[in-house]
């Protein structure tokens, strides 16, 4: 078990076109998922730090706040039956929607420990070398990423993605 080993999950964000924009690992014992994100929700809140009218979609689990509550989509969890008739037929297209999207981000966290198999193994006790291991594996995945253009997430939504003006950056 995670007693005799020392083994990471964590909160990712991948963008449009498949790179990792943001990410925090969760060790045995930290916070859960919804806390140890309270940095990227205030990112994503962040007008200078998002594009203007963009959301994220985002598992249902993960806790919505005020600030983020028409920038933060999640999958319908069973509340189609108190929306009015009407608004069923959208509210299907938009769960199935956000559903695809959350399907191909799946693809594209799994995606980096099958590039770098050495996430796979136990990592390292010290704290500073196993956040820099992390840290590099990230990095080498964006690297490939950019450079091959081999991303499920750019595969299944480069259709939808529009050019963005030069000035636009996302902070880490």
């Amino acid at each position: 078990g995670w007693l005799h080993s020392t083994k990471v999950t964590g909160v990712l964000c991948f963008g449009f076109d498949g790179t990792l924009i943001w990410g925090k690992p969760i060790f045995p014992g930290s916070w859960n998922s919804g806390e140890m994100s309270r940095p990227l929700k205030h990112c994503l809140a962040d007008p200078d730090q998002t594009i203007e009218c963009g959301c994220y979609a985002t598992e249902s689990a993960f806790p919505v706040s005020d600030s983020g509550r028409m920038r933060i989509i999640t999958p319908l969890k069973g509340d189609l039956e108190r929306a009015s008739p009407e608004c069923r037929g959208g509210l299907l297209a938009m769960g199935a929607a956000i559903t695809s999207i959350r399907q191909a981000a799946e693809w594209g966290m799994g995606c980096i420990p099958k590039c770098y198999r050495r996430l796979l193994l136990p990592l390292p006790y010290n704290p500073e070398k196993r956040a820099r291991l992390i840290r590099n594996c990230d990095h080498l995945y964006n690297l490939r990423v950019r450079t091959t253009g081999i991303s499920q997430i750019r595969t299944v939504f480069a259709q939808f993605v529009v050019s963005l003006p030069d000035n636009l950056h996302v902070r880490r």
